[in-house]
This record gives structure tokens, sequence and C-alpha cells, in this order.
């Protein structure tokens, strides 16, 4: 079941309650209150690991944000909204009919929500008074030093107010009083968010991954199987090691010559710090003797990602020692961890293959070329350059260049000579517009 932490104001915890109930067959709830705004941050940075995703009311989130800036897990917030506002401002006129709202206090209302629209509906005689606040740790003792300067001046009659830590002082004050707060309807509404978004999210982190290890340059003549079952047995070793120092437990089956990790997209997410370098490469880089090549794939069924993780581990060939991931939507991303890393797609588009047809080349060789275009922040290209990234030789990398001169999409710039003595570089100007001139 998904868990999630509530964070709030110690007075508000009666108003959230009824919420329980409401989603109890679909989520557990933890309440964690505070009473001065300097608590809330320890009180995230505490516990936001155990929840699958956290709640709180505007306030809170304003101020992790600005103190944290990035939030370390899913996190939402309620506030009185237009609908909350205007159903509660109505029971008031109902209560105090002769009520004069040019002597009214109101402290959650400002420019930045456009006054939840009262501007329209209210001339300048007749607005309320509001409180301009910042954002700061003793922002409740400067709301309510504000209204009681209103009060003490006989500038107001009411007093509303979005904040429940400050309401028993205005009473004691003997300042009347409304709590303003939203709606079972608006929380419960923050509350479904929540729990669909993290429903959705888990079933992303849940999709299945594979691994495909194969030792690099396997020599299958007779007097070499020993060998080959030595290493094997060095490889998958290393892999139960990897997993057990690493704490990321997954499924290893051997294959004909190769080993499968079977594992989550959550922890390819985490074994890869997000698709930047490859922890299990490095390893056994360290840990064996011999090279390695992994090709991860993602897919939704056993049968898809097995499929990719094959497919991306032959991409690795032309990478000696590298690990390339290709996703459940034929985004291919590799050598990970490498300066040639590029991200391209495996995918058939209909205009890339329009493309395709117009210049005889393959969709896949426009993808290459676009990514390494991306990449390098320049359609000018050498074959140096074309090499590095796509693991080819130079003069295969000459050859695709050639191809794309011979095709009208690609010119040669200039020629840079790097020594007086020795043959100038060819530069490419590269654009692929030019096959809709």
């Amino acid at each position: 079941m998904i868990r999630i932490g509530v964070i709030l104001a110690y007075n508000s915890l009666e108003e959230i309650k009824p919420i329980e109930p409401l989603i109890k067959n679909r989520c557990e709830l933890t309440f964690l209150t505070y009473k001065s705004l300097d608590e809330i941050e320890n009180l995230y940075l505490e516990n936001y690991l155990f929840f699958d995703g956290v709640v709180m009311n505007r306030l809170s989130y304003l101020y992790i944000e600005k103190k944290i800036k990035t939030f370390k897990t899913p996190t939402y917030h309620f506030g009185i909204n237009e609908r909350d506002f205007y159903n509660t401002l109505f029971k008031i006129s109902r209560t105090y009919k002769e009520l004069d709202f040019s002597r009214v206090c109101i402290d959650f209302i400002s420019v930045e929500n456009n006054y939840l629209g009262l501007k329209n509906i209210l001339s300048d005689e007749e607005f309320p008074y509001t409180i301009d606040w910042k954002l700061h740790d003793n922002i409740y003792q400067d709301i309510l030093n504000q209204h009681i300067a209103l009060s003490e001046q006989n500038k107001i009659d009411l007093s509303i107010t979005g904040m429940s830590n400050i309401l028993d002082q205005l009473n004691e004050m003997g300042i009347k009083t409304v709590r303003f707060s939203p709606s079972i309807e608006t929380i419960l509404e923050t509350f479904e968010q929540a729990i669909n978004e993290i429903e959705h999210q888990q079933l992303l982190e849940n999709r299945i991954v594979i691994g495909n290890v194969s030792i690099e340059n396997i020599d299958l003549s007779l007097g070499t199987i020993n060998d080959l079952e030595l290493k094997q047995m060095l490889l998958y070793k290393s892999l139960l090691e990897y997993s057990t120092k690493q704490k990321l437990p997954f499924i290893i089956q051997k294959g004909n010559l190769f080993y499968e990790i079977i594992t989550s997209f959550k922890d390819l997410k985490r074994l890869t710090n997000n698709f930047t370098y490859c922890s299990v490469l490095n390893y056994l880089k360290e840990n064996l003797p011999f090279k390695v090549n992994i090709g991860w794939g993602i897919g939704n069924t056993m049968y898809e990602a097995r499929s990719k993780a094959q497919s991306a581990n032959k991409e690795t060939q032309a990478h000696p020692y590298g690990s390339i991931v290709i996703t459940e939507n034929d985004q291919i991303i590799g050598p990970l961890g490498e300066e040639s890393c590029i991200e391209y797609s495996n995918s058939i588009d209909p205009e890339m293959e329009k493309l395709s047809k117009k210049l005889g080349i393959s969709v896949l060789l426009i993808q290459k070329i676009i990514s390494i275009i991306s990449k390098t922040n320049s359609n000018e290209l050498s074959s140096e350059d074309v090499s590095f990234y796509l693991g080819v030789t130079s003069r295969g990398a000459n050859k695709m260049l050639n191809r794309l001169q011979e095709k009208g999409v690609a010119e040669i710039l200039y020629q840079k000579q790097e020594k007086l003595r020795g043959r100038p570089r060819k530069i490419y100007k590269i654009d692929f517009n030019k096959c809709y001139d």
C-alpha cells in the first residue's frame, strides 16, 4: 500500500483527520505536525525516505522549497482555492449581515494569488485589509502582530486568517476571528492526485529490466573451453559480490555465452545514477582480468526486456568494455559513463523514414549523426568525431560522411591543417534540411 507522510501545523490536525477514512483503502497516512516553521525542514528531511510521497499545506511547501530547492520525493500541497474562499465568504456574510468588508483583515490573499478574484468584486473603497508577508521563521508572530495592530487601531471589526497556529492568540486578545481552511473536497483532490501519480510512478519503476553481460572476444576453439568456464565462474562470482556490496538484490541467470541480470527500472536508475554511468561495469572492470560488455533492456514484459538487452549488447561491440541501454521506447543511451555517450532513437519515425528513402541512407545512421550534432552542439563534424562517438573506424566514418556529401546534405566547409606537414583534416557541415530545398 502507498505510504504518504502529511506535514501540517499542529492546530490543523483535526481539520485533516476526516480525510483518512476516505482514502484508507488506497494509502496509509502518517501525520507529522509542527508548532513553528523552523521545525519543518528537519521534519521533512528526517522522514521523507519512509514514504512514497509527502502532502503538506501550502505554507510548509513554500518554506521547504525555499530551504532545500529540490524536493527529495514526490511532494504535493493543498491550500485555499476560490471555491473554498467564496463558499466561506458566503457563510460569513450570512452570519455577519452588517459586515463592512473594508473593516476586515484577510491574511492569505495577495497579488501572488490574484487576491482570489476579490478585486473583481469589490471596489477599492470596499476592499479589506491584507497582510503582505514574507516567508521567514517568525512569520506566525509577524502576521499575528499585524492583526493585533489593526484591531488596536480600530481599523477592523473582523480578522480572517488562514493560519491555524495564531487562532488561539487572536481569540485570547478578544479579536473577533474566523479561521479559513481548505475544504475536505479540496484536500481530497490533492490526495487523489498524489495517489494517482505515485501509483503511476510505481508502475513505471517496476518495469522489467534485463542486463545481458557477455565476455568480450570469446574463443570457442577446443583448447579454450576450460578457460571460458573459468571466466564465467569469475564473472558470476563478481556479479554476486557486487549485488551484496551495493545492497541491490537482483536475479542472475546463466545463458550459453552470457549472464542475465534481472532487476527493475527503479534499481537500474540507482546502479546507473540515472543513466550517467554503469556501476556494475565499473565494478567488473576493477575485479576481472578480462573485458566484459553489458547491454540493458527495459520492457513491459520479460521477452521485450530480454530482446532489447541482447540488442543493446550487440551495440556495445563498437565500444569495447561498454554499457548501453535500450529503453521501452527504443531510445538507445550509451556507452554509459563515457565521453562518447550519446542518445538516439531506434524507432521508426514517419518523417525520418521519408528522409531515409530520399537520401538512400538508413534511419539509424541519420539518427546517430543527429545525436552527435546534439551532443557536440555543432553541425560541423570530422571523421574523427564520427569515429569517436559511433565506435567505427576512421575509414568507416569517412564513408558515412562521403555518403552524406554525395546526397547533398553535407559539404566540406574547410580543411583544418593540424601541422605544417601531413594531410589536412576535412570538416563536414551537415544540414539535413537541404534535403527539403
